[in-house]
Parts: C-alpha cells; sequence; structure tokens
C-alpha cells in the first residue's frame, strides 16, 4: 500500500506553497530523498475558508468547510493529514470526526516540542480565535511554562496578518510592522516565540533578538515527515545508478 500525506492547507492561500516547500526539505534533510520518487505521494487542498481577521467566525460554515476538505483527502485514501493553519485547530475535534480514523497531527503538539526545554516565558503570535481557544496556552502552561500577552501584541498581530493577506510576504511595510512586533516582544522579556499563524512564518528571515523563534507551520512539517517515514518504513533515499 502506496503511504501518501494529506495537507489540507490554503489558510491563508499564500501559506500553501512555503508549507510545502518545507515538507520537501523534511524529506531531503530526514532521510535523504534526491530524486523524484524519494518523496511521498501527496495530496494537497488549498482549501477556502470563511475568516477574515478581526471579524467574528461563522463557526457553523467553518466547521461545514473543513470537514469538506478533510472528506476529500480520506476519499483520495491518504495515510496521514496535516493542517498548516493555526486556527483551524480550534475545530480540531470536528475535523477528527471527519477523519475517518486517518491520524491527524495536531500542529500545537508539534510546536510544543520545538521549544527548548530551558525556556521558561513563551508569547504566541497568533489570531484572536486561535488565541482565545486556549490550546496553546493549556500546553504551555502544562509543561510548567509562563504564558507572555498583552493585548498590544493581539493588536499588532492583527494588524499584521491582514495586511500580509492583502498586500503580501514582501510588502514594506508588512516587514517594518514585523520588526515592530519583533521589538515589542523583546520588551516584553520573552524567551521564546510561537509563530502560530501560518500567514507570518514567511516573515521569519533572520533572528537578531534574544529570544528563540518557533514557526509552528516548521514544527508541523517535520512531525509530518517523521510519521511518514514511521508509516512507510523508510529511513534513507533510494540510491539511483544512472549511466
Amino acid at each position: 500500500m502506496t503511504v501518501s500525506i494529506g495537507v489540507l492547507a490554503g489558510m491563508g492561500p499564500r501559506s500553501t506553497a512555503p508549507f510545502i516547500d518545507m515538507l520537501v526539505t523534511d524529506c531531503h534533510v530526514g532521510y535523504g530523498a534526491k530524486y523524484d520518487m524519494d518523496f511521498p505521494k501527496m495530496h494537497i487542498i488549498s482549501l477556502p475558508t470563511p475568516f477574515w481577521p478581526g471579524k467574528k467566525i461563522d463557526d457553523d460554515a467553518m466547521i461545514a468547510t473543513l470537514q469538506q476538505g478533510i472528506s476529500e483527502l480520506v476519499k483520495a485514501k491518504v495515510s496521514l493529514i496535516a493542517v498548516p493553519c493555526n486556527l483551524a485547530h480550534c475545530y480540531f475535534a470536528e475535523m477528527k470526526a471527519a477523519s475517518a480514523g486517518i491520524p491527524l497531527l495536531h500542529i500545537a503538539d508539534s510546536a510544543l516540542k520545538s521549544l527548548p526545554a530551558e525556556v521558561t516565558r513563551v508569547a504566541v503570535l497568533a489570531t484572536e480565535p486561535t488565541l482565545d481557544a486556549g490550546f496553546y496556552q493549556a500546553r504551555i502552561e502544562a509543561s510548567g511554562k509562563e504564558i507572555i500577552d498583552s493585548s498590544l501584541l493581539r493588536e499588532m498581530t492583527t494588524s499584521l496578518i491582514e495586511r500580509v493577506k492583502t498586500k503580501g510576504f514582501h510588502d514594506p511595510d508588512a516587514q517594518a510592522e514585523w520588526n515592530n512586533l519583533m521589538s515589542v516582544v523583546e520588551n516584553l522579556k520573552v524567551e521564546a516565540l510561537l509563530i502560530a499563524c501560518t500567514d507570518l512564518g514567511p516573515l521569519i528571515t533572520e533572528n537578531a533578538f534574544s529570544f528563540v523563534i518557533v514557526d509552528t507551520a516548521a514544527s508541523l512539517s517535520s512531525a509530518t515527515i517523521k510519521n511518514y517515514r514511521r508509516l512507510s518504513g523508510k529511513t534513507t533515499g533510494e540510491i539511483h545508478i544512472t549511466g
């Protein structure tokens, strides 16, 4: 049986390509994948969802949309499912109910495993619904760490997400807002920062600050390929001899 990966992405649309690139890189780094046949089969859905930054979500509409996407991956008979969107995990139970028993990875679980053990003060940059859902805060506190939050961080994050959605990662104003946000994080004496919005991850080009930055999408990518390797028994890439 062919082991395949299902990716329910598109939330937002600009975050899909970077996540797929992460998966490909993790295959290369993780088990030496090099040639086309060394990489996993993937079913990728870029799913438009009813979300607008700063506006209340219609839960019923969001659940119906996410379950439709999961159901399409089930029909494709994928072996595991990754959803590179933190906000979608507010509806993890509903997505899991539609997954027909196919393993569905939780982005917060993989992110917490990426936090250095020695850090104690952790901030999370995410949409308001993701923060209000509390699944990051619960995991951070359960690990014995302190969650750092402020209304200013939330307001600046919401503004930046909306700018990225409308202008893109490379917009000069988006870059400026990102730098300002990082300065606020540093002033809060944060030791680790979770980027819990896949629209923001591509803004991480370097870290000149005193805190660790964990991209939750990158953590999910790594966990996805580890699970793929476990299911497929793939430890190293095949050696192809030519000539």
